[in-house]
């Protein structure tokens, strides 16, 4: 099968893409000129790259040109936020646009990553974006596979882990509560789905809620990071919901995410596990492998930061 990966320098789109070259597919990427392809490692040789931006439909025709099936993994960066973009821009007139010219050259198969908890109840401006994207795709006509993931471990790694080796012995997590229930799976877990998706009739034309075969509290992540990293802090107590969107609205500057974001999604999410293996057979990670390997490796990234 023909397939353009949209994202593949990123986590999810560079496991997507090294997936589908290791199955034997033939795999195209669109990058921009300074996209940094270091996490496609040895496939970087087995994929034909294309320069382009989803916001200039014209420079999606080459590409897409002889494609079978199209994936989709893209979110807003840091980056593009300071030049100016927003979520509407990458996640509805992108995804549009794609969607647009995968009609005009016949593709047969969209697989898009949103996120849990996207739909017409949305009140931000990203979880909207998120929705309107997945009506496009739904409404398109071209079959379809959306997973929408419940938390990534990579976010953790990002996030969660350095909070709690600065905070030490700690009892409150300052970011929010830690009684809501999450789903979380590895990148490398969604990406073997989505590549599944291709070909797998189970999951066509549906959207998936995805989570891996661990449902914890995030008080239960925190507390097992702790005990990873030797720190005794339990974390029995947090910030509610109400009291962090209510910070965010005083101090917007010091945020992230606005007040909207976090009411989208700050939610309790308990899914069905056994209904994604039951359709792709495969062995997710379980949280404590990856807090076992992700402590470690974020104690020495700090540390030869500290040397710097």
């Amino acid at each position: 099968m023909n397939i353009l990966v949209i994202g593949a320098t990123g986590d999810v789109g560079s496991e997507a893409a090294k997936i589908a070259v290791a199955k034997g597919h033939k795999v195209r990427a669109l990058v921009r000129s300074t996209s940094n392809r270091d996490k496609l490692g040895e496939a970087k040789s087995k994929i034909e790259f294309f320069e382009g931006d989803i916001l200039d439909k014209t420079s999606l025709e080459p590409a897409m040109k002889g494609i079978d099936a199209l994936i989709i993994s893209i979110r807003l960066t840091p980056g593009e936020i300071k030049k100016g973009r927003k979520y509407e821009d990458v996640e509805l007139t992108g995804v549009n646009n794609l969607v647009e010219v995968a009609k005009k050259n016949g593709v047969k198969k969209i697989i898009h990553v949103t996120a849990v908890g996207v739909g017409p109840q949305s009140v931000s401006d990203m979880y909207m974006a998120k929705h309107q994207s997945e009506e496009t795709i739904r409404n398109s006509g071209i079959g379809y596979t959306i997973f929408k993931p419940s938390g990534m471990f990579k976010d953790f790694q990002f996030f969660h882990v350095p909070n709690v080796l600065k905070m030490g012995e700690a009892a409150k997590w300052p970011f929010g509560p830690v009684t809501f229930h999450m789903n979380p799976l590895s990148h490398v877990d969604l990406a073997k789905c989505m590549v599944d998706a291709l070909t797998n009739p189970k999951s066509a034309n549906k959207s998936l809620e995805i989570g891996g075969p661990d449902c914890i509290t995030q008080g239960d992540l925190l507390n097992m990071i702790a005990k990873e990293a030797g720190i005794k802090a339990n974390y029995t107590e947090g910030v509610s919901k109400e009291q962090l969107i209510e910070m965010v609205k005083a101090n917007p500057q010091k945020s992230f995410f606005t007040a909207e974001q976090i009411k989208d999604f700050m939610n309790d999410t308990i899914l069905d596990h056994k209904g994604i293996k039951d359709i792709f057979g495969i062995e997710f990670q379980h949280v404590s492998d990856f807090v076992k390997k992700a402590v470690p490796a974020v104690k020495a990234a700090m540390a030869k930061q500290q040397g710097k």
